[in-house]
């Protein structure tokens, strides 16, 4: 499919020729610029740090939005719209070697009129148009420049290019705009019809069985790098929503293949140039498949994700590295990323003094400066530096060679680095705050609070849950995206709604407070009056088109689907709540879902987990029974497991010894049978029954010995709840825990 094949290329060079075909090539062709020139008011006055970068540009920019496209309407020309963000090197790189070009920006200032979006602030509209490159390039990525007409129809799209290449392709489509017009307006139609249906296509319905989600497990494991872990090559990103649908299969079934994988994959990033050896935090990616090399931006939704990902597998493994990791990765959020308000900025960059890595990156010289010719030596032995590339000879601080080690030398080199480092300039930092992103650290937060029991990470969970509900969300019950300097603004998304809706339930099961399983339930009734499709059951990512059609988003990238997070979200609630409605709107989602995630678990592990937690309820520290009546929160404290009940005004529990054969008791088991102590009964008369009833109500507590008290214990609670009226069919609430607090 060539959108542009009507063009009259009348360049004809090789390097043109391989880019029509999809590969680009990058320059280091050195490029005058103007003098200082005004800046442009609209991106001064811009929301997007993002935009706001833009404004000295030589290209003339606007914002998507109806001004420019009402301008293109009237002068009769195509729309040139680049997609990027702050943390984005080459979206720097292509700002200083073409926007700020004059012949390059007054071809376009001429003939097109520029749109620059902060992919960022419009995640719909840029996963729309990059779909438009991806198609006629096969691959993608920022900056992603595409050509559109006034109707937001696509006919051209393309990454990074060299700024000689990019003069081509501007030159060739203002010829064909003007010779063959209706040429290209026809297969810009035909181009998006192909894209709408793509984005809009069904798949057959498939059982989401017990076996098939083994099959799943077991298929990823194989799939993962048998040497360092991760998922595919280089580039290599987490993949979170793959680690936690294989967690999940390691606590529920026993999964060593699953377990194994994850566990190697995180040794690696913990001990990996990934992983920010000096303030902690996590890169976007890494450019090898080693995890050695990153591409140096930090991305507040890696550190949400991942600080999860390793608390899971400190909760189901008891190994101490996981429970630091995720407590590193926290840590440099609360000191980096937090906003005075109490919300989390968006991203740090990758570049700074120009370069990308600069403030991260060592050279030998500047090694021997900070250390000393022997130690820099000894420290280029144990880091080892990056043999080609871009950053051949640099050195990149990682743990690789020394992680199994107590290495007092080497922990001396860290220190004296990190002194070093600190008076370097740091990478600018994107300080708006976006919902869906705060939703996912907001989640990580409640979850690390609830599982290591840390009051400080509660508080920063509470203070920007309502910093976003006090903000960002509206009377009539809408939520607006991005909030910068004081300014709301940005009609939200799907991704939005569901993520502070996850939230929401975190900080509901955090502190047993109302308010927040409230506000859960209120954005769900938000997203299913304006995203839902009525006919196929799940969601638009969307209110209205976001381009030049309406999308959905059903396969997880480096981020879960916005429909598998939100079958997470709908099923959370259902289990909190118990609603007949529910239970048939999960049914329906997954129906509409589980051919896409049966296809392809890679793409559909975010639904295949949701689906599970469905069909086999809950897991972790809290969970609840009896269509959501009894919570029961555990820990283990002290060589004990403790367990809070929790039971709804009106409803009960059975005592550990009924007085009537046919109710089921309520008995916590654990390993070799250990003592349990139960709480005492009351002994009650209830409507359902003419004897007396030996019961539990309110909220109690149940102990017992822990068999292993350093490490993870696996315990079930089984528990039937009943009223005055009737008894529910019982639950048995299997918990795996390590200690919150182990013993030093």
């Amino acid at each position: 499919m060539n959108p542009i094949r009507h063009f009259k290329f009348k360049c004809r060079s090789l390097a043109f020729l391989l880019l029509v075909a999809g590969f680009s090539i990058q320059s280091g062709i050195a490029i005058a610029k103007t003098d200082k020139h005004p800046d442009n008011p609209r991106m001064l006055n811009s929301s997007s740090p993002y935009l706001k970068i833009h404004a000295s540009d030589l290209v003339q920019w606007y914002e998507w939005g109806d001004e420019a496209f009402e301008l293109a309407r009237k002068q009769g020309k195509p729309l040139m719209v680049s997609f990027g963000y702050t943390a984005c090197h080459w979206c720097h790189v292509m700002q200083e070697t073409h926007f700020t070009v004059p012949d390059i920006a007054k071809a376009i200032n001429d003939n097109f009129i520029p749109v620059v979006v902060d992919r960022e602030r419009r995640p719909v509209l840029d996963e729309t148009y990059m779909l438009v490159t991806e198609v006629l390039t096969k691959r993608g990525g920022w900056p992603n420049t595409v050509f559109i007409t006034a109707d937001r129809k696509p006919f051209y799209g393309t990454g990074y290019i060299s700024a000689d290449d990019f003069r081509k392709i501007i030159t060739a489509i203002t010829e064909s705009w003007a010779d063959e017009n209706a040429g290209v307006q026809a297969e810009a139609a035909r181009l998006s019809n192909v894209l709408q249906k793509h984005l809009n296509r069904r798949k057959a319905a498939k059982e989401l069985s017990d076996e098939l989600m083994s099959q799943s497990a077991t298929d990823l494991a194989n799939e993962f790098d048998e040497f360092v872990g991760g998922f595919g090559g280089a580039p290599k990103f987490f993949q979170q929503s793959i680690l936690m649908f294989l967690l999940q299969q390691a606590e529920r079934k026993n999964n060593e293949e699953a377990l194994a994988a994850v566990e190697l994959t995180l040794q690696s990033v913990i001990s990996g140039g990934i992983h920010d050896q000096i303030e902690g935090g996590l890169h976007r990616y890494a450019i090898d498949p080693a995890w050695r090399i990153p591409h140096f931006e930090k991305m507040l939704y890696d550190q949400a994700m991942m600080s999860e990902a390793f608390v899971e597998a400190w909760r189901i493994t008891g190994k101490s590295e996981y429970r630091s990791m995720a407590r590193r990765i926290i840590d440099y959020v609360l000191n980096d990323l937090t906003a005075p308000e109490g919300g989390f900025y968006s991203t740090r960059d990758a570049d700074s003094e120009g370069e990308e890595g600069t403030y991260y990156l060592w050279t030998e010289v500047q090694l021997t400066d900070a250390l000393g010719a022997k130690e820099a030596q000894y420290a280029i032995e144990i880091f080892e530096q990056v043999p080609d590339g871009d950053l051949v000879g640099k050195v990149i601080l990682n743990r690789d060679l020394i992680n199994d080690e107590i290495n007092p030398r080497a922990e001396k080199i860290f220190s004296r680095l990190a002194k070093v480092r600190a008076s370097r300039i740091k990478p600018q930092r994107d300080e708006k705050i976006i919902v869906s992103w705060n939703g996912m650290m907001i989640g990580a937060l409640a979850q690390a609070a609830i599982v290591l029991n840390d009051d400080a990470y509660a508080a920063a969970a509470s203070r920007a849950g309502n910093f976003i509900w006090d903000n960002l969300h509206r009377k009539d019950g809408t939520l607006l995206r991005s909030y910068y300097r004081g300014k709301a603004e940005l009609e939200a998304q799907l991704v939005d709604y569901v993520w502070l809706g996850r939230a929401y339930i975190k900080l509901y099961d955090l502190t047993d407070r109302p308010v927040w399983l409230e506000r859960a339930r209120s954005l769900l009734v938000e997203m299913e009056k304006e995203f839902v499709d009525e006919e196929q059951g799940d969601f638009y990512s969307s209110r209205g088109a976001d381009g030049f059609g309406r999308s959905k988003s059903r396969e997880d990238s480096d981020l879960a689907s916005g429909n598998g997070a939100a079958l997470d979200l709908i099923v959370a609630i259902n289990t909190r709540i118990g609603s007949p409605e529910l239970q048939r709107r999960s049914e329906k989602l997954i129906s509409a879902l589980s051919g896409f995630a049966a296809s392809n678990p890679a793409s559909g592990a975010s639904t295949l987990a949701a689906a599970d937690r469905y069909f086999n309820g809950g897991f972790g520290p809290v969970q609840y029974g009896g269509n959501g009546n009894v919570r029961a929160s555990a820990r283990l404290e002290n060589g004990q497991i403790l367990v809070n009940l929790r039971v709804a005004p009106g409803w009960h529990v059975n005592a550990n010894k009924p007085l009537e054969d046919y109710l089921i008791p309520t008995s916590l088991t654990a390993g070799t049978a250990p003592k349990v102590v139960y709480p005492k009964p009351k002994i009650v008369r209830l409507g359902f029954s003419k004897n007396p009833l030996a019961l539990l109500d309110g909220e109690v507590e149940i102990t017992a010995v822990a068999e292993n008290s350093d490490g993870p214990t696996r315990f079930e609670l089984e528990i039937q709840a009943c009223s005055d009226k009737i008894c529910l069919a019982p639950d048995t609430l299997k918990f795996v825990l390590s200690p919150a607090n182990p013993a030093k």
